[in-house]
């Protein structure tokens, strides 16, 4: 071999040992440009633009740094003899056995109601023990009132008649049912509107 051709070759050899280590270090790393065009929009390219005036921005972007992560694993799929044995639920069982919960619920509310009404209607008359006597005092006799005597005092001579008048505990008991069925009234009012939106 003449000796140019192995200087030649010497010089190839460690050109591709320089070429070799320059990729090698560089291998995990890309070269990109940036600019931005004469309608303001910003341009990437592997390449610089040719005839391009304007300014031109190499960037280099780590490979290792900015990679997409690998996919997640996907679970396993549910064999499907596991699921044979699963039964669905049935709709129609459920739907059926709420509307029954909410119509005893409504029914049961309207009963409430019904005997709120019943004792506010039946307790009208004051009790004997839910009664007082007040005295009346009137400028002459009254028609019909066996009971009345004549007062003489202040030199005058009214009348008295006493009268049988219902007391605190009427009214309290009367108060009482009136709050009763109000409460009653309300919660069949939610019972009803339960229902609605449950068999719907």
């Amino acid at each position: 071999m003449p000796k140019g051709a192995d200087a030649r070759l010497a010089r190839a050899a460690c050109f591709a040992a320089a070429l070799f280590t320059t990729v090698a270090a560089h291998a995990d790393t890309r070269t990109l440009y940036r600019w931005t065009d004469g309608e303001g929009r910003t341009q990437y390219s592997d390449k610089p633009p040719t005839g391009f005036k304007g300014e031109v921005t190499r960037v280099e972007v780590d490979l290792d740094t900015n990679t997409r992560p690998a996919a997640l694993a996907r679970p396993p799929a549910i064999p499907a003899d596991v699921m044979r044995d699963v039964t669905p639920p049935d709709m129609a069982k459920t739907r059926r056995d709420r509307r029954e919960k909410l119509e005893a619920v409504v029914k049961q509310a309207q009963q409430k109601v019904a005997v709120a009404k019943a004792a506010l209607d039946g307790g009208g008359d004051p009790k004997e023990d839910e009664r007082q006597v007040i005295q009346r005092r009137f400028a002459k006799a009254q028609a019909g009132m066996s009971n009345c005597r004549v007062s003489g005092e202040g030199g005058k001579t009214p009348v008295v008649c006493p009268a049988m008048i219902p007391n605190d505990q009427y009214y309290e008991r009367v108060r009482g049912q009136e709050e009763a069925l109000r409460k009653a009234e309300e919660e069949l009012a939610e019972a009803e509107t339960a229902y609605r939106r449950g068999v719907d």
